[in-house]
């Protein structure tokens, strides 16, 4: 049987390749996301090991508690330079360094920054390592800085910022911007740059200044001495630490570091999976239909075979069969998926880093069973319908096509699936499980099954809806479309469901988008009182413009007021938060946060202000006090100065989202000691001011003093935040279109199946007038109202999933359901376009076909 199965698969080498495509994307998806996190694994591992290669010990100050923005790292403190000169007489200690690292950003010689530190890799600076072996920095050109206002410049920077030793330039730091020469330009180990950061160092003393703090350090590194080992080390320097502090060997800091990274890569992989499951799910539906189609018209061949001997399960071998040649292939074609999202990615601003692509037993293994497993499963429903016909009434076979609107079977487990599906999609979103997206996820998906298994009952009054205005517009082949897909509902809705998978998300998505991006614009509406924005380009992580910006651009006669928006992080009521702060004095003739008690302007050095639903929840009125942990002043306790009604108005909160808590600049800078710049200034125009006059003199004032950051006006700060969701957008429509692609195979699949399948109705057609074009044209038809049934099916599901998340995520900011008609109407319109381009071949085909020939065929 295993050689009758191969035989059959040589001798139909187009229905091989068309069933085996849909599962080759898949699990190139796959393999191309494993092999690409595993790449980046590997990269950041090799950095981190490179970045430590000599350091045998780490002296640090011990975590204070885990940030939200600067990864799942410890907020930790600086320690006290003095430690340096006191531990390097520990016994077995070689030589000592202190290291200080904090966020720059280089300015080219064209004055454009260089980097993208709030998408891409980061932008950092630190002091030059005089100790060599704790140094992973080589000079390649110039010397080590040695004046205040010299620094060494990495590789990469100098290429892509057109620096050279000698040149002058700007490097922005988390206060007024530096003047610096370029005295060196340096590889990091091999390479031109740490994974392609951005890299400005200082000397020790101006690092300290502008990085963290003067006479303090990030951290202490040790090489040991001779025949002493990292633990030996480690525990002569713990013996001696003052309270606070903690050693660590080289060992476990690598670890640490490759472990915070690792974190990053696994939300990242599951991401990108989602799609790579989305494809296989789609691919899936194609293979069940292919298989159901080639069962049916292979009938009187399987009976033959089965009255020979042969097995009920031949169905399954040929799925082990082509799902094993599909896994092989999708995993060949996973490095080209690797390099294309690599490339995808840094076309939508995340750049990452350069490297050979990583492929590992696990992704083989992976891929081969993902693709093996898809193909069988998809071919169960059709074996087991091939096994149930007797060999004998198989041989009399003769109809192959499918009429009504199915089982009553059908129907009840579809609407029994949809229920299900619905109630959990609801519990997953308006509930409180342990893991919502799963369960909201797995609604979804028994959803989408449900609309497929309830498809063939739909798809009869479907087709004929959609179908309707083509006699009228195409005449003959117009009506022959519309009833060659009303012949056969099962195949039409099972084609269809390939695509309805993936029309049905993107319309979600896009609903999702505009739903945020027109909240967003509500809110600026409601609650911003200004009229421009300085956006730093630092990303949330750290940096920002000079502190010392508000002010000046408050002595502008064109401007009213101007406060600057600090960033960090806090411990409040044990729990991690970020925390914004604004200048008192002015924040509230900025931003309208609804105050329920108290005023922005009683936000001094002891005092935060809480939302009404936050103080509601810790039974906090006005003076309650409030526990707070800084990494830098450690317990505090401060007085609730300020409830306020409107948390998405308040400053940190994010696009769509709410802010808890906020403070006055008093406290934020009491309580964090490193230098800090601001994210970004909010500036409100003098009355009376021409609104371009005003807009003229910041803009001026700003590329003065903060070069590299943006200024916008109200419209442009909505436009801007619309882009960040945007790009996202743009960025998942990427991944989904391989499912589209996919679903749009499986209806040229069905398309050429179904043409052997009516052969000699086809050259009946032909001998009695027919010419080829209209042939050609009925195809296209019958092939667009597939799609555009796919379509309807898609966009009603997504609609549906959208309102409910805005629905369910209206009290955490997301206010306004938005449907964008346009969009939608524009992949309606793409969906019949993407129909006439699956049956191009298909239809050319049928037009090619023998009349005669096709005539005698039984």
């Amino acid at each position: 049987m295993i050689k009758i199965v191969l035989q059959s698969l040589l001798v139909r080498k187009r229905r091989l390749v068309t069933t085996a495509l849909a599962v080759i994307i898949g699990v190139a998806f796959t393999a191309g996301t494993l092999m690409l996190t595993d790449s980046m694994g590997k990269t950041f591992n090799d950095l981190s090991a490179g970045v430590y290669k000599g350091t045998d010990a780490v002296v640090r100050a011990k975590a204070v508690f885990n940030g939200t923005m600067g990864g799942s790292g410890g907020q930790r403190p600086p320690i006290d330079a003095s430690l340096v000169p006191a531990l390097s007489h520990v016994p077995g200690v070689a030589a000592a360094q202190g290291t200080v690292l904090g966020y720059t950003r280089l300015i080219g010689k064209d004055g454009t920054p260089v980097g993208n530190p709030a998408h891409g890799v980061p932008s950092l600076g630190g002091n030059w390592g005089t100790v060599p072996a704790l140094n992973p920095f080589q000079l390649v050109a110039g010397h080590a800085p040695q004046a205040p206002d010299e620094v060494v410049i990495d590789k990469h920077s100098a290429t892509i910022g057109h620096l050279a030793v000698g040149d002058t330039t700007t490097v922005l730091v988390s206060g007024p911007p530096q003047r610096v020469r370029i005295a060196g330009i340096a590889v990091f180990g091999t390479v031109d740059s740490p994974a392609g950061a951005s890299v400005v160092l200082f000397t020790t003393p101006v690092a300290q200044k502008l990085l963290a703090a003067p006479g303090k350090f990030t951290s202490i590194s040790f090489v040991a001495a001779p025949g002493v080992s990292q633990q030996q080390l480690v525990a002569s320097l713990q013996r001696v630490l003052p309270p606070g502090t903690e050693a660590a060997t080289g060992a476990k800091i690598i670890k640490e570091t490759q472990d915070s990274f690792q974190q990053f890569l696994q939300v990242f992989a599951k991401f990108l999976l989602i799609f790579a499951v989305i494809a296989l799910l789609v691919g899936g539906f194609i293979i069940m239909n292919t298989f159901a189609i080639t069962v049916a018209q292979r009938t009187q061949e399987n009976g033959l075979l089965r009255a020979l001997g042969a097995s009920r399960r031949q169905v399954l071998v040929e799925a082990v069969a082509v799902g094993a040649i599909a896994a092989v292939l999708g995993l060949a074609a996973g490095f080209a998926v690797a390099t294309g999202l690599k490339a995808l990615l840094g076309a939508f601003g995340f750049a990452l880093p350069g490297g050979s692509l990583v492929l590992t037993a696990n992704t083989v293994v992976v891929s081969l069973l993902l693709g093996l497993g898809v193909t069988v499963v998809a071919a169960i429903s059709p074996a087991r319908k091939a096994a149930e016909v007797p060999p004998v009434a198989a041989m009399q076979q003769a109809s192959t096509g499918s009429t009504g609107y199915g089982s009553w079977q059908r129907v009840v487990a579809g609407l029994a699936l949809l229920a299900a599906g619905l109630a959990m999609l609801f519990y997953g979103l308006f509930g409180h499980p342990a893991s919502a997206f799963a369960v909201a996820g797995t609604g979804i998906l028994l959803v989408f099954f449900a609309v497929s298994v309830l498809g063939r009952t739909i798809a009869l009054p479907l087709s004929r809806t959609i179908g309707a205005p083509l006699p009228r517009i195409k005449g003959v082949t117009g009506a022959l479309a519309r009833q060659n897909t009303m012949r056969d509902p099962q195949r039409t809705a099972a084609s269809a469901s390939a695509l309805m998978i993936g029309v049905g998300l993107v319309a979600f998505i896009t609903i999702l988008a505009s739903s945020t991006t027109a909240s967003n614009d509500a809110t600026v509406d409601r609650t911003f009182t200004g009229d421009f924005v300085i956006n730093s380009g630092a990303g949330m992580g750290g940096g920002g413009v000079d502190p010392a910006l508000p002010h000046k651009l408050a002595a502008l006669p064109q401007v009213a007021a101007a406060t600057g928006e600090s960033i960090g992080d806090a411990l409040i009521f044990g729990q991690v938060t970020g925390l914004a702060a604004v200048d008192p004095g002015t924040g509230g003739q900025i931003f309208n946060v609804s105050p329920v008690q108290g005023s922005i302007s009683a936000l001094g050095a002891d005092a935060i202000a809480v939302s009404a639903d936050t103080a509601a929840q810790h039974h906090l009125t006005i003076g309650d006090p409030v526990p707070v942990v800084f990494r830098d002043t450690g317990p505090r306790t401060l007085r609730v100065a300020l409830i306020y009604g409107d948390p998405q108005a308040a400053p940190g909160s994010s696009p769509g989202g709410k802010a808890g808590y906020f403070l006055g600049t008093p406290a934020f800078n009491a309580n964090f000691a490193a230098p800090h710049g601001y994210f970004q200034v909010f500036v409100k125009k003098a009355p009376g001011a021409p609104a371009a006059a005003a807009l003229a003199a910041v803009k001026q004032l700003t590329a003065r003093d903060a070069p590299g950051a943006t200024v916008l006006d109200q419209g442009g700060y909505k436009a801007e935040q619309a882009n960040q969701v945007n790009q996202l957008l743009y960025f998942i429509y990427a991944l989904l279109a391989l499912a589209i692609v996919i679903g749009l195979l499986g209806i040229g699949n069905t398309l050429a199946l179904s043409i052997f399948e009516r052969t000699r109705e086809l050259g009946v057609m032909r001998a009695v007038g027919m010419t080829r074009r209209q042939l050609r044209s009925t195809i296209r038809w019958e092939s667009v109202i597939i799609a555009l049934q796919g379509t309807v099916l898609g966009l009603a599901v997504g609609v549906f999933f959208g309102w409910a998340l805005v629905l369910a995520q209206k009290n955490q900011g997301l206010s306004v359901f938005s449907v964008p008609f346009r969009t939608l109407l524009i992949v309606i319109i793409l969906a019949g376009l993407a129909g006439v381009a699956a049956a191009i071949l298909p239809s050319r085909r049928a037009a090619k076909l023998n009349v005669l020939r096709a005539i005698t065929t039984e």
